[in-house]
Protein backbone atom coordinates (compact mmCIF):
# COMPACT_ATOMS: atom_id res chain seq x y z
CA UNK A 1 0.00 0.00 0.00
CA UNK A 2 1.09 3.46 -0.97
CA UNK A 3 2.63 5.60 2.30
CA UNK A 4 -0.10 8.54 2.75
CA UNK A 5 2.47 11.22 3.80
CA UNK A 6 4.25 11.08 0.35
CA UNK A 7 1.43 12.33 -1.03
CA UNK A 8 0.98 16.09 -1.92
CA UNK A 9 -1.14 18.08 1.51
CA UNK A 10 -4.36 19.27 0.41
CA UNK A 11 -4.70 22.81 -2.03
CA UNK A 12 -7.61 24.06 -0.03
CA UNK A 13 -6.61 27.08 -2.12
CA UNK A 14 -8.22 25.30 -5.65
CA UNK A 15 -11.00 27.79 -7.42
CA UNK A 16 -14.53 26.14 -6.99
CA UNK A 17 -15.91 25.32 -10.23
CA UNK A 18 -19.15 25.18 -11.68
CA UNK A 19 -20.58 22.73 -13.97
CA UNK A 20 -20.56 23.59 -18.02
CA UNK A 21 -23.30 26.27 -18.87
CA UNK A 22 -24.95 23.50 -21.25
CA UNK A 23 -25.89 21.50 -18.48
CA UNK A 24 -28.46 23.89 -18.07
CA UNK A 25 -29.90 23.43 -21.64
CA UNK A 26 -29.53 19.35 -20.96
CA UNK A 27 -31.77 19.31 -17.42
CA UNK A 28 -34.04 21.45 -18.39
CA UNK A 29 -35.12 19.61 -21.77
CA UNK A 30 -34.89 16.67 -19.68
CA UNK A 31 -37.51 18.17 -16.94
CA UNK A 32 -39.48 19.69 -20.22
CA UNK A 33 -39.90 16.20 -21.77
CA UNK A 34 -41.55 14.50 -18.62
CA UNK A 35 -44.00 17.03 -18.41
CA UNK A 36 -44.97 16.41 -22.62
CA UNK A 37 -47.63 14.41 -21.48
CA UNK A 38 -48.92 16.48 -19.00
CA UNK A 39 -49.46 19.70 -21.76
CA UNK A 40 -50.93 17.25 -23.91
CA UNK A 41 -53.74 16.62 -21.12
CA UNK A 42 -54.25 20.13 -20.59
CA UNK A 43 -54.99 20.87 -24.33
CA UNK A 44 -57.29 18.08 -24.51
CA UNK A 45 -59.07 18.45 -21.38
CA UNK A 46 -59.15 21.68 -19.37
CA UNK A 47 -58.12 23.80 -22.03
CA UNK A 48 -60.49 22.10 -24.43
CA UNK A 49 -57.98 22.22 -27.25
CA UNK A 50 -57.84 25.83 -27.22
CA UNK A 51 -54.41 26.36 -29.15
CA UNK A 52 -53.62 29.72 -27.21
CA UNK A 53 -53.84 28.62 -23.74
CA UNK A 54 -52.40 25.53 -24.34
CA UNK A 55 -48.85 27.55 -25.70
CA UNK A 56 -49.30 29.91 -22.80
CA UNK A 57 -49.13 26.95 -20.76
CA UNK A 58 -46.30 25.44 -22.80
CA UNK A 59 -44.10 28.64 -22.56
CA UNK A 60 -45.37 29.27 -19.06
CA UNK A 61 -43.89 26.10 -18.33
CA UNK A 62 -40.72 26.11 -20.10
CA UNK A 63 -39.62 29.56 -19.19
CA UNK A 64 -40.41 27.86 -15.19
CA UNK A 65 -38.05 25.23 -16.23
CA UNK A 66 -34.99 27.42 -17.13
CA UNK A 67 -35.20 29.73 -14.41
CA UNK A 68 -35.49 26.88 -11.65
CA UNK A 69 -32.08 24.83 -13.55
CA UNK A 70 -30.52 28.08 -13.72
CA UNK A 71 -30.69 29.27 -10.38
CA UNK A 72 -29.61 25.41 -9.57
CA UNK A 73 -26.81 25.93 -11.67
CA UNK A 74 -25.56 29.04 -10.30
CA UNK A 75 -25.78 27.47 -6.42
CA UNK A 76 -24.31 24.26 -7.37
CA UNK A 77 -19.87 24.52 -7.16
CA UNK A 78 -17.27 21.88 -6.86
CA UNK A 79 -13.49 21.81 -5.89
CA UNK A 80 -11.16 19.46 -6.76
CA UNK A 81 -8.11 19.35 -3.95
CA UNK A 82 -5.19 17.21 -4.48
CA UNK A 83 -6.80 14.44 -2.01
CA UNK A 84 -10.78 15.15 -2.21
CA UNK A 85 -13.65 16.46 -3.93
CA UNK A 86 -15.74 19.12 -2.49
CA UNK A 87 -19.42 19.88 -3.51
CA UNK A 88 -21.69 22.68 -2.40
CA UNK A 89 -25.27 22.72 -3.60
CA UNK A 90 -28.82 23.49 -2.55
CA UNK A 91 -31.22 26.50 -3.04
CA UNK A 92 -32.09 27.28 0.77
CA UNK A 93 -30.66 24.28 2.26
CA UNK A 94 -26.84 23.96 1.72
CA UNK A 95 -25.34 21.21 1.43
CA UNK A 96 -21.35 20.67 1.87
CA UNK A 97 -19.81 17.62 0.70
CA UNK A 98 -16.43 15.92 0.87
CA UNK A 99 -15.46 13.21 -0.68
CA UNK A 100 -11.86 11.98 -0.20
CA UNK A 101 -9.99 10.07 -3.14
CA UNK A 102 -9.18 7.24 -0.39
CA UNK A 103 -12.77 6.54 -0.48
CA UNK A 104 -13.46 6.79 -4.06
CA UNK A 105 -13.76 2.87 -5.31
CA UNK A 106 -14.60 3.59 -8.81
CA UNK A 107 -15.05 6.57 -10.99
CA UNK A 108 -17.11 5.91 -14.21
CA UNK A 109 -18.28 8.49 -17.11
CA UNK A 110 -21.45 8.70 -19.11
CA UNK A 111 -22.36 10.23 -21.84
CA UNK A 112 -26.35 10.50 -23.17
CA UNK A 113 -26.77 10.85 -27.11
CA UNK A 114 -27.24 14.73 -26.84
CA UNK A 115 -24.31 15.44 -24.43
CA UNK A 116 -21.89 13.46 -26.52
CA UNK A 117 -23.19 15.67 -29.70
CA UNK A 118 -22.14 18.79 -27.46
CA UNK A 119 -19.23 16.71 -26.28
CA UNK A 120 -20.29 16.72 -22.80
CA UNK A 121 -19.68 13.80 -19.99
CA UNK A 122 -21.82 13.22 -16.22
CA UNK A 123 -18.74 11.79 -13.52
CA UNK A 124 -20.42 9.22 -11.43
CA UNK A 125 -18.01 8.82 -8.39
CA UNK A 126 -18.60 5.23 -6.51
CA UNK A 127 -17.26 4.82 -2.78
CA UNK A 128 -18.98 1.38 -1.87
CA UNK A 129 -21.01 2.87 0.45
CA UNK A 130 -24.19 1.44 -1.00
CA UNK A 131 -27.35 2.76 -3.01
CA UNK A 132 -25.44 3.33 -6.22
CA UNK A 133 -23.35 6.28 -7.12
CA UNK A 134 -22.46 9.14 -3.81
CA UNK A 135 -21.75 11.65 -5.93
CA UNK A 136 -21.89 12.77 -9.35
CA UNK A 137 -21.07 16.25 -11.81
CA UNK A 138 -23.60 16.56 -14.62
CA UNK A 139 -22.47 17.77 -16.74
CA UNK A 140 -18.48 18.31 -17.60
CA UNK A 141 -16.49 18.98 -21.00
CA UNK A 142 -15.39 15.83 -22.21
CA UNK A 143 -11.99 16.43 -21.63
CA UNK A 144 -12.31 18.13 -17.76
CA UNK A 145 -14.36 14.84 -17.19
CA UNK A 146 -11.73 12.75 -18.50
CA UNK A 147 -8.81 14.76 -16.21
CA UNK A 148 -10.73 14.06 -13.36
CA UNK A 149 -11.42 10.60 -13.22
CA UNK A 150 -7.38 10.78 -14.16
CA UNK A 151 -6.58 12.11 -11.62
CA UNK A 152 -8.47 10.44 -9.26
CA UNK A 153 -6.95 7.03 -9.91
CA UNK A 154 -3.44 8.31 -10.23
CA UNK A 155 -3.81 9.71 -6.74
CA UNK A 156 -5.38 5.60 -6.16
CA UNK A 157 -2.07 4.58 -7.28
CA UNK A 158 0.59 7.16 -5.66
CA UNK A 159 1.30 9.01 -8.46
CA UNK A 160 1.70 12.82 -8.54
CA UNK A 161 1.46 15.67 -10.98
CA UNK A 162 4.59 17.56 -11.48
CA UNK A 163 4.76 21.54 -11.55
CA UNK A 164 4.35 21.17 -15.65
CA UNK A 165 1.21 20.20 -15.14
CA UNK A 166 2.11 16.32 -16.82
CA UNK A 167 2.07 13.06 -14.60
CA UNK A 168 5.23 10.99 -14.21
CA UNK A 169 3.52 8.22 -15.70
CA UNK A 170 4.83 6.74 -19.21
CA UNK A 171 2.54 7.35 -22.23
CA UNK A 172 2.06 4.08 -23.96
CA UNK A 173 0.28 3.34 -27.35
CA UNK A 174 -2.82 2.18 -27.88
CA UNK A 175 -3.29 -1.71 -27.48
CA UNK A 176 -5.45 -3.87 -29.23
CA UNK A 177 -8.02 -4.34 -26.67
CA UNK A 178 -9.23 -7.77 -24.03
CA UNK A 179 -12.26 -7.86 -25.72
CA UNK A 180 -14.19 -5.96 -28.48
CA UNK A 181 -17.63 -6.96 -30.16
CA UNK A 182 -18.90 -6.25 -33.48
CA UNK A 183 -22.04 -5.57 -34.91
CA UNK A 184 -22.93 -9.14 -35.60
CA UNK A 185 -21.42 -10.20 -32.07
CA UNK A 186 -24.00 -7.89 -30.54
CA UNK A 187 -26.84 -9.16 -32.72
CA UNK A 188 -25.82 -12.63 -31.71
CA UNK A 189 -25.77 -11.78 -28.28
CA UNK A 190 -29.38 -10.01 -28.70
CA UNK A 191 -31.31 -13.19 -30.05
CA UNK A 192 -30.52 -14.64 -26.53
CA UNK A 193 -31.72 -11.64 -24.92
CA UNK A 194 -35.46 -12.52 -25.58
CA UNK A 195 -37.52 -9.58 -24.41
CA UNK A 196 -41.18 -7.71 -24.48
CA UNK A 197 -40.00 -4.55 -22.94
CA UNK A 198 -40.90 -2.98 -26.99
CA UNK A 199 -44.56 -4.15 -26.48
CA UNK A 200 -44.64 -2.92 -22.90
CA UNK A 201 -43.67 0.33 -23.76
CA UNK A 202 -46.18 0.13 -26.91
CA UNK A 203 -49.13 -0.73 -24.37
CA UNK A 204 -47.83 1.69 -22.09
CA UNK A 205 -48.15 4.49 -25.01
CA UNK A 206 -51.25 3.52 -25.73
CA UNK A 207 -52.91 3.54 -22.34
CA UNK A 208 -51.52 7.31 -21.67
CA UNK A 209 -52.76 8.34 -24.79
CA UNK A 210 -55.90 6.62 -25.15
CA UNK A 211 -58.04 9.47 -25.14
CA UNK A 212 -56.84 10.08 -28.68
CA UNK A 213 -58.18 6.34 -29.26
CA UNK A 214 -61.73 5.36 -30.86
CA UNK A 215 -63.99 3.29 -28.43
CA UNK A 216 -63.21 -0.25 -27.75
CA UNK A 217 -59.77 -0.03 -29.05
CA UNK A 218 -58.79 -2.19 -26.32
CA UNK A 219 -61.59 -4.54 -26.93
CA UNK A 220 -60.98 -7.82 -29.06
CA UNK A 221 -64.82 -8.02 -29.91
CA UNK A 222 -64.78 -4.64 -31.65
CA UNK A 223 -61.80 -5.16 -33.72
CA UNK A 224 -63.79 -8.35 -35.29
CA UNK A 225 -67.37 -6.89 -35.20
CA UNK A 226 -65.93 -4.05 -37.49
CA UNK A 227 -64.13 -6.24 -39.68
CA UNK A 228 -65.79 -6.38 -42.91
CA UNK A 229 -65.35 -10.24 -43.43
CA UNK A 230 -66.89 -10.94 -40.19
CA UNK A 231 -69.58 -13.93 -41.82
CA UNK A 232 -65.93 -15.33 -43.86
CA UNK A 233 -63.89 -15.78 -40.85
CA UNK A 234 -66.90 -16.95 -38.98
CA UNK A 235 -67.26 -19.99 -41.83
CA UNK A 236 -63.48 -21.21 -41.20
CA UNK A 237 -62.76 -24.54 -40.17
CA UNK A 238 -61.14 -25.04 -36.67
CA UNK A 239 -57.63 -25.67 -38.38
CA UNK A 240 -57.70 -22.49 -39.51
CA UNK A 241 -58.76 -21.03 -36.72
CA UNK A 242 -55.99 -22.68 -34.82
CA UNK A 243 -53.09 -22.06 -37.59
CA UNK A 244 -54.37 -18.09 -36.85
CA UNK A 245 -53.91 -18.27 -33.37
CA UNK A 246 -49.99 -20.18 -33.80
CA UNK A 247 -49.44 -17.34 -36.42
CA UNK A 248 -50.60 -14.69 -33.23
CA UNK A 249 -48.21 -16.39 -30.85
CA UNK A 250 -45.32 -16.75 -33.65
CA UNK A 251 -45.87 -12.78 -34.02
CA UNK A 252 -45.48 -12.12 -30.01
CA UNK A 253 -42.40 -14.45 -30.42
CA UNK A 254 -41.12 -12.51 -33.38
CA UNK A 255 -41.82 -9.45 -31.11
CA UNK A 256 -39.65 -10.63 -28.36
CA UNK A 257 -36.56 -11.94 -30.90
CA UNK A 258 -36.62 -8.00 -32.20
CA UNK A 259 -36.98 -6.37 -28.39
CA UNK A 260 -34.35 -8.45 -27.20
CA UNK A 261 -31.85 -7.81 -30.13
CA UNK A 262 -32.82 -3.67 -30.46
CA UNK A 263 -32.13 -3.56 -26.09
CA UNK A 264 -28.82 -5.14 -26.77
CA UNK A 265 -27.92 -2.83 -29.68
CA UNK A 266 -28.97 -0.29 -27.79
CA UNK A 267 -26.76 -1.11 -24.52
CA UNK A 268 -23.77 -3.14 -26.17
CA UNK A 269 -22.99 -1.32 -29.21
CA UNK A 270 -19.23 -0.17 -29.72
CA UNK A 271 -18.46 -2.72 -26.41
CA UNK A 272 -14.52 -2.47 -25.91
CA UNK A 273 -12.88 -3.77 -23.12
CA UNK A 274 -8.92 -2.69 -22.79
CA UNK A 275 -6.55 -3.04 -19.86
CA UNK A 276 -5.11 -0.07 -18.53
CA UNK A 277 -1.67 0.32 -16.60
CA UNK A 278 -1.88 3.51 -15.64
CA UNK A 279 -2.73 4.36 -12.73
CA UNK A 280 -4.46 1.73 -10.77
CA UNK A 281 -3.93 -1.58 -13.77
CA UNK A 282 -7.61 -2.57 -14.39
CA UNK A 283 -10.12 -2.79 -16.75
CA UNK A 284 -11.85 0.10 -19.33
CA UNK A 285 -15.12 -0.26 -20.47
CA UNK A 286 -16.65 1.30 -22.91
CA UNK A 287 -20.05 0.66 -24.63
CA UNK A 288 -23.56 2.12 -25.98
CA UNK A 289 -25.15 3.67 -28.54
CA UNK A 290 -27.42 6.30 -27.09
CA UNK A 291 -25.45 6.40 -24.10
CA UNK A 292 -21.91 5.67 -23.69
CA UNK A 293 -20.47 4.65 -20.74
CA UNK A 294 -16.76 4.92 -20.11
CA UNK A 295 -15.74 3.33 -16.63
CA UNK A 296 -12.70 1.80 -15.25
CA UNK A 297 -12.57 -1.52 -13.00
CA UNK A 298 -9.78 -1.77 -10.94
CA UNK A 299 -8.53 -5.65 -11.43
CA UNK A 300 -7.43 -5.42 -7.66
CA UNK A 301 -11.08 -5.15 -6.62
CA UNK A 302 -12.34 -8.28 -8.65
CA UNK A 303 -13.75 -10.31 -6.40
CA UNK A 304 -15.27 -13.10 -8.31
CA UNK A 305 -15.92 -14.37 -11.63
CA UNK A 306 -19.31 -15.46 -13.00
CA UNK A 307 -20.04 -17.31 -16.39
CA UNK A 308 -23.31 -17.38 -17.83
CA UNK A 309 -25.16 -19.56 -20.64
CA UNK A 310 -28.22 -21.24 -21.29
CA UNK A 311 -28.82 -25.15 -22.95
CA UNK A 312 -29.20 -23.00 -26.18
CA UNK A 313 -25.99 -20.33 -25.94
CA UNK A 314 -23.60 -23.70 -24.64
CA UNK A 315 -24.26 -25.30 -27.62
CA UNK A 316 -23.11 -22.91 -29.91
CA UNK A 317 -20.25 -22.50 -27.65
CA UNK A 318 -21.21 -18.55 -26.22
CA UNK A 319 -21.17 -17.27 -22.68
CA UNK A 320 -21.22 -13.95 -20.64
CA UNK A 321 -18.84 -13.33 -18.19
CA UNK A 322 -19.17 -11.17 -15.52
CA UNK A 323 -17.35 -9.36 -12.49
CA UNK A 324 -18.12 -9.10 -9.31
CA UNK A 325 -16.90 -6.16 -7.57
CA UNK A 326 -16.25 -3.75 -4.81
CA UNK A 327 -17.51 -0.86 -6.89
CA UNK A 328 -20.77 -0.34 -8.12
CA UNK A 329 -22.06 0.80 -11.82
CA UNK A 330 -23.79 3.90 -12.40
CA UNK A 331 -27.22 1.67 -12.18
CA UNK A 332 -25.15 0.57 -8.48
CA UNK A 333 -24.92 -3.11 -10.01
CA UNK A 334 -21.66 -4.87 -8.82
CA UNK A 335 -21.94 -7.55 -11.35
CA UNK A 336 -19.99 -5.89 -14.34
CA UNK A 337 -20.05 -7.64 -17.73
CA UNK A 338 -16.90 -7.55 -19.38
CA UNK A 339 -17.67 -9.88 -22.66
CA UNK A 340 -21.81 -10.11 -22.94
CA UNK A 341 -21.00 -12.39 -25.74
CA UNK A 342 -17.97 -14.90 -25.91
CA UNK A 343 -16.16 -18.04 -26.35
CA UNK A 344 -14.10 -19.87 -23.64
CA UNK A 345 -11.04 -18.94 -25.74
CA UNK A 346 -12.06 -15.32 -26.00
CA UNK A 347 -12.58 -15.44 -22.22
CA UNK A 348 -9.55 -16.60 -21.37
CA UNK A 349 -7.05 -14.37 -21.29
CA UNK A 350 -9.46 -11.94 -19.12
CA UNK A 351 -9.69 -14.01 -16.70
CA UNK A 352 -5.82 -13.96 -16.56
CA UNK A 353 -5.83 -10.83 -16.31
CA UNK A 354 -7.09 -11.66 -12.52
CA UNK A 355 -5.37 -14.66 -11.81
CA UNK A 356 -8.45 -16.19 -11.94
CA UNK A 357 -8.95 -19.21 -14.22
CA UNK A 358 -11.51 -21.61 -15.81
CA UNK A 359 -12.22 -25.30 -14.46
CA UNK A 360 -10.17 -27.85 -16.10
CA UNK A 361 -10.98 -30.27 -18.61
CA UNK A 362 -10.63 -33.44 -15.93
CA UNK A 363 -11.66 -31.35 -12.87
CA UNK A 364 -14.33 -33.57 -11.25
CA UNK A 365 -17.19 -31.16 -9.80
CA UNK A 366 -19.69 -32.58 -7.11
CA UNK A 367 -23.41 -33.63 -7.20
CA UNK A 368 -25.82 -31.67 -4.42
CA UNK A 369 -28.39 -34.82 -2.51
CA UNK A 370 -30.46 -35.77 -4.99
CA UNK A 371 -33.38 -34.18 -2.07
CA UNK A 372 -32.71 -31.09 -4.06
CA UNK A 373 -34.91 -32.46 -6.59
CA UNK A 374 -37.63 -34.37 -5.58
CA UNK A 375 -38.04 -32.83 -2.28
CA UNK A 376 -39.39 -29.54 -4.06
CA UNK A 377 -41.02 -31.96 -7.04
CA UNK A 378 -43.72 -33.28 -4.38
CA UNK A 379 -44.31 -29.53 -2.75
CA UNK A 380 -45.08 -28.38 -5.98
CA UNK A 381 -47.42 -30.88 -6.73
CA UNK A 382 -48.99 -31.47 -3.48
CA UNK A 383 -49.64 -27.69 -3.67
CA UNK A 384 -50.82 -27.63 -7.61
CA UNK A 385 -53.31 -31.04 -6.15
CA UNK A 386 -54.59 -28.48 -3.86
CA UNK A 387 -55.42 -25.69 -5.99
CA UNK A 388 -56.98 -28.17 -8.82
CA UNK A 389 -59.19 -30.04 -6.30
CA UNK A 390 -60.39 -26.75 -5.04
CA UNK A 391 -60.86 -24.56 -8.22
CA UNK A 392 -62.44 -27.90 -10.04
CA UNK A 393 -64.89 -28.76 -7.65
CA UNK A 394 -65.57 -24.81 -7.00
CA UNK A 395 -65.33 -23.35 -10.62
CA UNK A 396 -65.22 -25.57 -13.32
CA UNK A 397 -64.03 -29.31 -13.95
CA UNK A 398 -61.55 -28.53 -16.52
CA UNK A 399 -59.32 -26.78 -13.58
CA UNK A 400 -58.64 -30.47 -12.91
CA UNK A 401 -56.28 -29.97 -15.49
CA UNK A 402 -53.74 -27.91 -13.25
CA UNK A 403 -52.29 -31.18 -11.92
CA UNK A 404 -50.69 -31.79 -14.84
CA UNK A 405 -48.32 -29.02 -14.34
CA UNK A 406 -46.85 -31.11 -11.67
CA UNK A 407 -44.98 -32.83 -14.40
CA UNK A 408 -42.86 -29.95 -15.98
CA UNK A 409 -42.42 -28.60 -12.37
CA UNK A 410 -40.79 -31.79 -11.35
CA UNK A 411 -38.48 -31.75 -14.85
CA UNK A 412 -37.23 -28.21 -14.20
CA UNK A 413 -36.11 -29.49 -10.64
CA UNK A 414 -34.44 -32.54 -12.00
CA UNK A 415 -32.99 -30.33 -14.68
CA UNK A 416 -31.63 -27.66 -11.79
CA UNK A 417 -30.69 -30.60 -9.56
CA UNK A 418 -28.33 -31.88 -12.52
CA UNK A 419 -26.49 -28.50 -13.00
CA UNK A 420 -25.95 -27.75 -9.07
CA UNK A 421 -22.59 -28.70 -8.72
CA UNK A 422 -19.61 -27.57 -7.37
CA UNK A 423 -15.90 -28.57 -7.71
CA UNK A 424 -12.79 -27.09 -4.69
CA UNK A 425 -9.09 -26.69 -6.14
CA UNK A 426 -6.33 -25.53 -4.11
CA UNK A 427 -6.78 -21.87 -5.05
CA UNK A 428 -10.81 -21.71 -6.32
CA UNK A 429 -13.93 -23.07 -5.70
CA UNK A 430 -15.99 -23.62 -8.82
CA UNK A 431 -20.03 -23.69 -7.99
CA UNK A 432 -22.40 -24.39 -10.80
CA UNK A 433 -26.83 -23.67 -10.66
CA UNK A 434 -29.29 -23.19 -12.68
CA UNK A 435 -29.99 -25.54 -16.04
CA UNK A 436 -32.02 -22.49 -17.76
CA UNK A 437 -30.34 -19.80 -17.00
CA UNK A 438 -26.67 -21.51 -16.76
CA UNK A 439 -24.28 -20.14 -13.93
CA UNK A 440 -20.74 -21.10 -13.13
CA UNK A 441 -19.46 -18.62 -10.43
CA UNK A 442 -15.47 -18.83 -10.08
CA UNK A 443 -14.74 -17.98 -6.87
CA UNK A 444 -10.85 -17.43 -5.40
CA UNK A 445 -10.48 -18.56 -2.13
CA UNK A 446 -8.66 -15.46 -0.95
CA UNK A 447 -11.56 -13.78 -1.65
CA UNK A 448 -13.57 -15.83 0.61
CA UNK A 449 -15.07 -13.12 4.03
CA UNK A 450 -17.53 -15.64 5.62
CA UNK A 451 -18.69 -19.56 5.58
CA UNK A 452 -21.83 -20.32 6.74
CA UNK A 453 -23.45 -23.79 7.03
CA UNK A 454 -27.23 -23.58 7.98
CA UNK A 455 -30.32 -25.57 8.29
CA UNK A 456 -33.73 -25.97 7.37
CA UNK A 457 -36.35 -27.71 9.15
CA UNK A 458 -37.03 -29.66 5.82
CA UNK A 459 -33.12 -30.17 5.86
CA UNK A 460 -33.09 -31.53 10.04
CA UNK A 461 -34.66 -35.23 8.91
CA UNK A 462 -32.33 -35.87 5.74
CA UNK A 463 -29.16 -34.57 7.79
CA UNK A 464 -28.65 -32.09 5.02
CA UNK A 465 -27.14 -28.36 4.68
CA UNK A 466 -26.73 -25.42 3.16
CA UNK A 467 -23.11 -24.06 2.60
CA UNK A 468 -23.77 -19.97 1.53
CA UNK A 469 -20.25 -18.07 0.91
CA UNK A 470 -19.71 -14.47 1.25
CA UNK A 471 -17.63 -12.22 -0.15
CA UNK A 472 -16.71 -8.69 -0.53
CA UNK A 473 -19.29 -6.96 -2.62
CA UNK A 474 -21.13 -9.97 -3.45
CA UNK A 475 -25.32 -9.69 -3.53
CA UNK A 476 -27.36 -10.65 0.07
CA UNK A 477 -30.03 -11.52 -1.63
CA UNK A 478 -28.35 -14.01 -4.37
CA UNK A 479 -24.83 -15.22 -2.26
CA UNK A 480 -22.96 -18.12 -3.60
CA UNK A 481 -24.98 -21.07 -2.48
CA UNK A 482 -23.97 -25.12 -2.15
CA UNK A 483 -27.77 -26.15 -1.19
CA UNK A 484 -28.53 -30.01 -0.14
CA UNK A 485 -25.17 -31.66 0.98
CA UNK A 486 -24.75 -33.86 3.67
CA UNK A 487 -24.36 -32.13 7.01
CA UNK A 488 -20.66 -33.59 8.01
CA UNK A 489 -19.82 -32.85 3.94
CA UNK A 490 -21.04 -29.22 4.62
CA UNK A 491 -18.66 -28.56 7.52
CA UNK A 492 -15.94 -30.35 6.48
CA UNK A 493 -16.20 -28.13 3.17
CA UNK A 494 -16.51 -25.47 5.60
CA UNK A 495 -13.24 -26.22 7.40
CA UNK A 496 -11.52 -26.37 4.14
CA UNK A 497 -12.45 -23.45 3.11
CA UNK A 498 -11.20 -21.39 5.78
CA UNK A 499 -8.70 -23.14 6.09
CA UNK A 500 -6.77 -22.94 2.38
CA UNK A 501 -8.61 -19.20 2.78
CA UNK A 502 -5.89 -18.24 5.57
CA UNK A 503 -3.06 -20.16 4.16
CA UNK A 504 -3.36 -18.51 1.05
CA UNK A 505 -1.61 -15.00 1.10
CA UNK A 506 -3.86 -11.88 -0.62
CA UNK A 507 -2.37 -10.30 -3.56
CA UNK A 508 -3.99 -7.24 -2.62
Amino acid sequence: MNDISTRPVPDNSAPFQRLHPLSIVLKSMGTLGQNVFAILILHFSLFDQNIVYSMLAALTLITLVFGVTTLIWSRFTYQVTTREIRIKSGLLNRNNRSISFDRIQDVSLEQKLVSRLLGLATVALETGSGGGEDGQLDALARTDAEKLRDTIRDYKAGLTIGNDGADDKPVTADAPPLFAMDNRRIFIAGLFKFSFVLLAILGALAQNLDFLLPGGFFNPRSWIDAFPEQDTINGFSSWVRIGGALAAILSLIMIGFISGVVRTFVREYGFRLDRVDSGQPGFRRRRGLFTLTDMVMPIHRVQAAILQTGPVRARFGWYHLKFTSLAGDAGGETDHSAAPCASLTEIEPILDECAIHQARADLMFQWVNSAFWWRRAIIASLLLTSIALGTGLLVHSGLFAIILLGAPVSLISYLNWRQHQYALTDSQIYVRSGWWRRKLTILPLRKIQTVDVSQSPLDHPLNLATVTIGIAGGSPVRPVMIKNIDFDQAMSLRNRLITQTTNIPTAD
